[in-house]
């Protein structure tokens, strides 16, 4: 591993300020997981965790008898079953630089496992999303795709009606929310009735990476790209599609166990493993996993870039 700087034993006020860097540079990266019901995983309670997803009840539309109670009915229940993993990343710091440099260089290196953890679990909650159903503009599928087939408001309109047909949960201001690529932003943000969110009527709390609103859809950039041919093992089309992930309230989790949050480790002190206590170990690690709770109630958008 690469050695390139140290500092002492690190007092609180340190550890706390480089705790903070860590976590904001992390927060800007963590497009994806906004919107998703985030839950911790209590400790010693196994490392799968199990979603009941109940199912909507028929309509009761026969009319009661006069005096009488209504008939019981079945409620059906489905499970959906997530595992937690582990993930992480570390580098190796000598001793000397502590001598010869100033401490700047650890609040860089910092922030770069900052941005590492964020994108990193950026990628694990966009990796679940794109499980989702896939929805191809223009009725197109896979093998038939065209560079005419765009993220704009004519596909957006027929993927919010995919979501209400499927019951999809809205968030509480009505809304439901996307996440788009760079490679499609440009179609969003030329469309007549886009709203830009900095100009929004009335108030609200933005999203990490919010732009605007379209046709009911608050969207945000999301800064990795995801993209293929469409789904694996159909026939191939000859334009590249790129993800973009549009769903409601209660359509996907983002689980995180308690004691092994994601967070940042500095270790410099003495120990067997570092007897003179010449080494720095900077890492990040911690158990997480993102699940789509309903695949209906998540649109991943295959669209052709502008």
């Amino acid at each position: 591993m690469a050695q390139i700087n140290v500092t002492g034993v690190l007092t609180q006020t340190m550890m706390t300020y480089y705790e903070r860097v860590f976590l904001e540079r992390a927060k800007v990266q963590m497009v994806n997981e906004q919107g998703l019901q985030k839950r911790s995983h209590p400790q010693n309670q196994g490392k799968t965790i199990n979603f009941t997803r109940m199912e909507p009840l028929a309509l009761a539309t026969t009319a009661l008898s006069e005096a009488s109670n209504p008939s019981a009915s079945a409620m059906t229940a489905s499970t959906v079953s997530a595992t937690l993993a582990e993930y992480g990343s570390t580098t190796i710091f000598s001793k000397l630089h502590k001598l010869t440099s100033i401490d700047t260089g650890l609040k860089e290196v910092v922030e770069v496992f900052g941005q590492n953890m964020g994108e990193t679990i950026n990628a694990l909650a966009g990796t679940e999303l794109a499980c989702g159903t896939a929805f191809f503009p223009n009725s197109h599928g896979v093998s038939t795709v065209t560079t005419g087939d765009v993220l704009n408001s004519s596909a957006i309109v027929y993927v919010v009606q995919a979501l209400e047909l499927a019951r999809a949960q809205t968030y509480p201001d009505g809304f439901y929310l996307g996440k788009t690529t760079i490679q499609n932003k440009p179609t969003l943000l030329k469309d007549t009735t886009w709203v830009n969110a900095k100009t929004y009527s009335d108030v609200k709390d933005l999203y990490k990476g919010e732009m605007g609103e379209l046709y009911q859809v608050r969207w945000l950039l999301n800064g990795q790209t995801v993209s293929g041919n469409g789904n694996s093992g159909a026939a191939a089309c000859t334009s590249v599609c790129y993800y973009s992930y549009v769903h409601g309230d209660n359509a996907a989790g983002a689980i995180k166990l308690e004691g092994d949050m994601p967070k940042l480790y500095i270790i410099n002190e003495p120990d067997s493993g570092n007897v003179a206590g010449r080494l720095t170990y900077i890492s990040w690690a911690g158990a997480y996993v993102a699940k789509i709770l309903n695949s209906a109630w998540v649109q991943t958008v295959k669209a052709v870039a502008a």
